[in-house]
């Protein structure tokens, strides 16, 4: 917990920084720092496990702070609470379900490309810290989630759309998987549990 800790740190002084430096929010001039907030779901699976599909909806949202080398190109830093795991599709003819429930603490570090009209493009690394977990079959718990590894690293492939005359507003879509096992798999011709997701969210910088 002291990296997370360190992180929410980190974000309080950024902001506040990028917000005394930020001036007249119509003012088009290079800042150093930009910052903001991202609220969204979820749509998760995982590898490895019985279960096909993106099927598991979960709750994304923190701050962002871009650090900008031009006015094309930042790197960003964001803190996130993000749910992740499986749930069996709902089958009116199979009385039988699934639910498993992975929350993380993530911090992904990613490079943005921003072609200054409405796109910005990025792709990166994130760390998570699994903050809970536990499996349910049948509404039973099977405690399948004491098995979980506490660390997670995965890529990040995604995109955003900004949206108004100042741009403040835009909506990003991601990709995300493990690059780790987070959890050994059910199925023995399965090395590992793998976290895949698409996240759908909305941006608001200041």
């Amino acid at each position: 917990m002291r990296i997370i800790l360190f992180t929410t740190i980190l974000f309080t002084f950024m902001v506040a920084d990028a917000q005394i430096n930020a001036g007249d929010p119509k003012d088009n001039e290079f800042h150093l720092f930009d910052a903001g907030f991202s609220v969204g779901a979820n749509f998760s699976q995982v590898d490895g496990d019985y279960y096909a599909g993106f099927n598991k909806l979960g709750i994304t949202a923190g701050p962002i702070i871009h650090l900008n080398f031009n006015p094309n190109w930042s790197a960003s830093l964001e803190l996130l609470y993000s749910q992740k795991g499986a749930k069996s599709k709902p089958d009116p003819n199979n009385v039988n379900t699934y639910l498993f429930v992975l929350d993380y603490a993530e911090v992904p570090v990613l490079i943005n490309y921003n072609d200054k009209n409405r796109l910005l493009f990025q792709a990166g690394l994130a760390y998570g810290r699994n903050i809970k977990a536990f499996e349910e079959v049948n509404g039973i718990d099977t405690n399948g989630g004491e098995v979980i590894k506490s660390d997670e690293l995965s890529y990040v492939l995604g995109g955003t759309f900004l949206i108004g005359e100042m741009k403040h507003w835009g909506a990003n879509f991601r990709y995300e998987g493990s690059i780790t096992k987070v959890g050994p798999s059910p199925n023995p011709k399965v090395v590992g549990l793998v976290n895949r997701l698409i996240a759908v969210r909305g941006i608001y910088y200041f």
